[in-house]
């Protein structure tokens, strides 16, 4: 997105707010008072909404609804956060359990989830495009924007909590019917949220109002997202009308297909460049600039504040190169070895966990050390090939460095080893380092300007083929316009549909289809640590994946001074952090309503499960 940039400056395309100068759709809270408030001199709604360029200045503040990397100084982007309450990673920290894996999750008084304010601010802008003095064509672009942005917000309400009042207009404190209302039945919010989005997909221009704003295809990545939670979550939990969403969702994923042919060579791209926009494949990304909206991502993934280790499962989770599972494979060569265990895997692993390595510090202690090799060749093995893949092009090459320079001995690099602090540390032995890069190195915080993407081609590849699946449709030639097309950048070899039998993967769980087995593993390997597994293993009712201790690697706790927790107390085993969870429960799969918003309205029920505090 790009407003107001200035003739001849050398920068990267940036959101500049006209008016009132709100930098980027990256900052957060900051238009709050212009769009709950009006100018306090003559502006009034009436004055404020006449022109395209009003609605577009309004407009601007809704982009804020999107996550991105945390810009305040925080550490763990949201997507990564919800991982953490599934199979995929936990957050490596004493106390950091998942509160539905190991029943913490408390009724709460109150939830920034469960607010209103947002879809108000829609509705504002809504409800003043029939007396502006806009074109029928503008009034029609606008009303798709504001619909885009209203079922983006009831579409994380709906997954949140189920039932949830429709608000369509801008309630004043006299509408107390509305204001005291029951919660609207899943069934028409979810009718709602599709026509709003499909009728905004037949009229908004199809180029939005410049780049990287919303469109056309934002729209349409928008309802394959949505189509494909709501069908799924409809057929895995017993409710009508799955085969409404799971076609939407197929129908805006094949013309998404059809105007995003390829996707960037490197998988490491989509989460370390400094500018997205324009890429292949990259539908909507979020945008960073040096002095106007920075994180600190690069700083903070390459220190001791980050905690986000992946689980054994996720990593097994990987094919290997002949294309098939750890359980089945003919080249996997075990997990007792953390060389092995990496050895002949989907590159995609590499991109996302550090693989193992050893080297020699060279320098005084306390500065940037220099390194040079042991002389042992299994010490360099990747070493040498993260350097063959491309590692050094993105700053992902090894060995790893703090922020400053300092480099890592080896990895694993064990936080409880040797004094429980240190730079790039971990728990389980398999760190996420998916966003770890050398584009900026200096110790500063929010001076990162690597972007976010937001929608991509690769997840309504994935929407496609998982819905083509669930209508019954799934096929080689959708394998190979989907799944095949992103193992090319694996380097695995392709899907073939007709060899995935129930003895494909021994570790299947077997009430799941082989071949929607393998449709889903690809979700979770091209989206890991993306936000969505949470959300996948609530639509596909699945919630017990998470009953699983998480383990770590195979390593042995005197190479380590004895310091480190394996399981089962031995010597050798595999590392762990916490104990075997108590379970999910299958009230986990909503939220509940806050008891302040019951108290306020008492014609809001509360989600099964929750109506006590135990």
């Amino acid at each position: 997105m790009k407003l107001l940039k200035k003739e001849n400056m050398n920068l990267k395309k940036y959101i500049v707010l006209p008016v009132i100068a709100l930098t980027g759709w990256g900052m957060s809270g900051c238009s709050s008072d212009f769009l709950d408030k009006y100018p306090l001199d003559e502006q009034t709604e009436a004055t404020a909404f006449k022109t395209s360029d009003n609605f577009k200045t309004y407009a601007w503040g809704l982009y804020e609804y999107f996550d991105g990397f945390p810009t305040d100084g925080g550490y763990t982007p949201a997507n990564i956060s919800s991982e953490y309450n599934t199979d995929n990673m936990i957050y490596a920290n004493s106390g950091g359990e998942s509160d539905y894996a190991y029943q913490l999750k408390k009724l709460p008084a109150t939830s920034s989830s469960w607010s209103f304010t947002y879809i108000r601010r829609v509705n504002i802008m809504l409800q003043n495009i029939d007396g502006s003095s806009m074109s029928d064509v503008d009034k029609d672009h606008w009303r798709s924007v504001g619909y885009f942005f209203r079922a983006l917000r009831y579409f994380d309400m709906m997954v949140t909590y189920g039932d949830v009042p429709w608000i369509d207009k801008v309630l004043s404190d006299t509408d107390t019917e509305e204001l005291y209302c029951e919660r609207t039945p899943r069934d028409e919010v979810a009718k709602h949220i599709l026509e709003d989005l499909q009728w905004a997909e037949e009229h908004i221009k199809e180029g939005g109002t410049g780049t990287n704003t919303i469109n056309v295809h934002v729209v349409r990545a928008l309802i394959s997202r949505f189509g494909l939670f709501e069908g799924t979550w409809r057929k895995y939990h017993g409710l009508n009308d799955s085969e409404t969403y799971l076609r939407a969702c197929a129908d805006a994923s094949e013309k998404l297909m059809g105007a995003y042919p390829s996707i960037m060579p490197n998988y490491d791209d989509l989460y370390n460049s400094e500018e997205l926009v324009g890429k292949a494949g990259v539908i909507l990304a979020k945008q960073y600039e040096t002095d106007m909206v920075t994180h600190s991502i690069t700083r903070v993934i390459r220190s001791s504040a980050w905690y986000v280790d992946l689980t054994k499962d996720a990593v097994d989770s990987y094919l290997c190169s002949d294309g098939r599972p750890v359980s089945t494979s003919k080249v996997y060569e075990g997990d007792k070895d953390l060389n092995a265990q990496f050895r002949h895997r989907d590159r995609r692993l590499y991109w996302t966990v550090v693989p193992p390595y050893k080297v020699k510090l060279t320098g005084a202690a306390g500065t940037s050390f220099g390194w040079e090799h042991t002389g042992v060749a299994g010490d360099r093995e990747y070493i040498d090939f993260m350097e063959e893949i491309g590692g050094s092009a993105t700053g992902k090459s090894l060995p790893v460095s703090n922020f400053v320079g300092y480099q890592v001995a080896g990895f694993p690099h064990f936080r409880n080893y040797p004094n429980g602090q240190g730079f790039l540390v971990t728990h389980l032995g398999f760190y996420f380092w998916k966003y770890y890069n050398r584009h900026v190195d200096n110790m500063a915080l929010r001076s990162s300007t690597v972007d976010y993407l937001l929608f991509g081609i690769e997840e309504v590849m994935l929407n496609y083929a998982e819905a083509k699946f669930e209508l019954g449709e799934f096929s080689q030639s959708v394998a190979d316009a989907t799944i095949n097309k992103l193992r090319v950048r694996a380097v695995i070899p392709a899907m073939n549909v007709s060899e995935i039998d129930a003895s494909f993967d021994l570790d299947r769980d077997r009430s799941v289809d082989p071949v929607l087995w393998e449709i889903r593993r690809e979700r979770r390997i091209e989206l890991m640590g993306d936000g969505f597994r949470f959300r996948d293993l609530k639509r596909w009712k699945k919630g017990e994946y998470v009953n699983k201790q998480p383990l770590g690697a195979w390593v042995k706790s005197s190479d380590y001074g004895g310091k480190l927790n394996i399981l089962g107390g031995a010597d050798e085993g595999y590392s762990i952090l916490f104990a075997k969870p108590s379970g999910w429960l299958e009230k986990y799969y909503l939220e509940p309503i806050p008891t302040q918003e019951i108290a306020l309205n008492p014609k809001l029920k509360q989600n099964p499960g929750w109506e006590t505090a135990e």
